[in-house]
């Protein structure tokens, strides 16, 4: 009992001590979540670099007008699904596709369904900027949070002249200071990328709705 009234008084009295062993233990969890999150941004750059190569070759402004004056006689000849299968079937952008295919069979193209379904397209983009957004600000924290915490052990390591328990720590702090500004890096770049041709589908879309005058 004494033992421990005397483990209380010291870190009552050193709250250093305790900031000591708090940081300590964050180590491997931020090491775990660092490792987490390199593995899905790489993952996330693996469909980014498909989206880029594959999901907008083909697109091209005189097929979308065309395709959209189509789709315009169609509607005035009563036959809306197939005017909205037209559009979502061009070789264009990720959330221009996933404008016409969530209108189904065209049977409600009202102005406020239309601008409804456009709104809701728009936080769909917004949600998945921010899967890769996150990580511009997450990557580095957790990186640098990697970095400090074994400092201290090393430093203690070579106050002792322990060079062993020195290197050791000075290698993770590194590793993890690298890998953080990578993940950072990839979802600043991804996110850039993206915001700008998730803009891009949609203005082709109030572009051909512009045709369709609807």
């Amino acid at each position: 009992m004494s033992g421990l009234m005397s483990s209380i008084g010291y870190y009552v009295t050193h709250p250093q001590a305790i900031i000591y062993v708090v940081a300590s233990a964050l180590l491997y969890p931020v090491l775990f979540a660092m490792l987490l999150s390199f593995i899905y941004i790489m993952v996330e750059f693996g469909r980014f670099t498909w989206e880029v190569v594959i999901g907008y070759r083909g697109r091209r402004l005189a097929n979308i007008e065309s395709a959209a004056k189509a789709a315009k006689e169609e509607v005035t000849a009563g036959k809306p699904a197939d005017a909205m299968n037209r559009l979502a079937g061009l070789r264009c952008g990720r959330y221009f596709t996933y404008y016409f295919k969530e209108l189904g069979d065209g049977s409600d193209l009202t102005r406020r369904t239309l601008l409804k379904h456009l709104a809701d397209t728009e936080l769909r983009i917004t949600r998945t900027l921010e899967h890769t957004r996150v990580f511009v600000r997450f990557g580095p924290i957790l990186g640098l949070m990697g970095t400090l915490i074994p400092i201290s052990p090393a430093l203690v390591g070579l106050a002792k002249g322990d060079i062993s328990t020195l290197s050791s720590n000075l290698v993770v702090a590194f590793s993890v200071t690298v890998v953080g500004l990578l993940t950072g890096g990839l979802g600043y770049l991804m996110s850039a990328v993206r915001d700008r041709r998730y803009s891009q589908d949609i203005s082709d879309v109030e572009y051909a709705l512009e045709i369709m005058e609807l």
